[in-house]
């Protein structure tokens, strides 16, 4: 076994555990796994930590140590009915100071680039960069029913070992929560937030998702400045799942570039 492989097998070890801490009220459960600098990956609407198990082990096995929250509400953390992107934002901030972390790069999924996006702008001595996966945050008219006309269309699209992963934690998370939670989505300005951005960034998107499409990418990419876009083949709006290889490989560049760079 080749030493890569070795961190592999002993980061997906430590990946499968689970972890809790007491951040503001709240008894969050993460999953952790590796050592180096921090990554926090948030994810999308609806979702858990669960759904990075294709990253987090070998985004760690590469040299980094991968922190995934539930957010309150969702997961196996308990929340109220509904939070906020700016709420949101601030519960990503107490979690990271109980653990400690030092300037670190944010990972978000769909509706939780918002909230990185917030978090970087309100925060940014925080923040050392973000990574915005399929980001949403769309201010045309009809928002509501282009995204929801995308969530269907992206249903086929999706590996169908995706489903129980997405089944279980919507249904923790319950409808109403899920549909206030995306409500309040659509009132952040996704745009306001990114202008006011200082941290380097990167955006990636799915060639095939229906949900977000490459020409909403490059919009938010023009808007932070100091970001890259970058479009992942093959896949569709779960890029973090359905396209691993080349969601990870895009994720690992931007680490060694922002982060590594950083570092005497």
């Amino acid at each position: 076994m080749t030493a890569y492989g070795r961190r592999l097998g002993a980061a997906a070890a430590q990946w499968a555990v689970t972890h809790r801490v007491r951040a503001d009220g709240w008894n969050v459960r993460y999953r952790e796994a590796g050592e180096g600098p921090p990554l926090v990956l948030v994810h999308g609407l609806g979702c858990s930590a669960d759904y990075w198990v294709r990253n987090g082990p070998w985004l760690a096995a590469a040299g980094y140590r991968v922190i995934a929250p539930d957010l309150p509400g969702f997961g196996r953390t308990e929340g109220p009915k509904v939070l906020s992107i700016i709420q949101q934002a601030y519960a990503v901030s107490l979690f990271s100071d109980v653990l400690g972390l030092e300037p670190t790069v944010y990972l978000g999924h769909s509706l939780s680039c918002q909230t990185v996006l917030e978090l970087a702008a309100t925060e940014p001595e925080r923040v050392r960069g973000i990574i915005l996966a399929a980001p949403t945050g769309d201010r045309r008219k009809k928002r509501l029913v282009r995204e929801a006309i995308g969530f269907l269309a992206d249903i086929p699209r999706e590996p169908p070992s995706l489903v129980p992963l997405i089944a279980d934690a919507y249904l923790r998370a319950g409808p109403l929560r899920w549909g206030r939670t995306w409500l309040a989505g659509k009132r952040h300005d996704a745009f306001d937030a990114a202008a006011r951005v200082r941290a380097p960034a990167v955006v990636l998107v799915g060639d095939r998702d229906p949900v977000v499409s490459v020409h909403f990418a490059r919009a938010m990419t023009y808007a932070l400045g100091d970001a890259r876009l970058r479009i992942i083949e093959g896949a569709a709006h779960a890029l973090i799942y359905d396209e691993p290889a080349g969601f990870n490989g895009a994720v690992l560049r931007f680490l060694a570039s922002t982060v590594r760079a950083a570092r005497p």
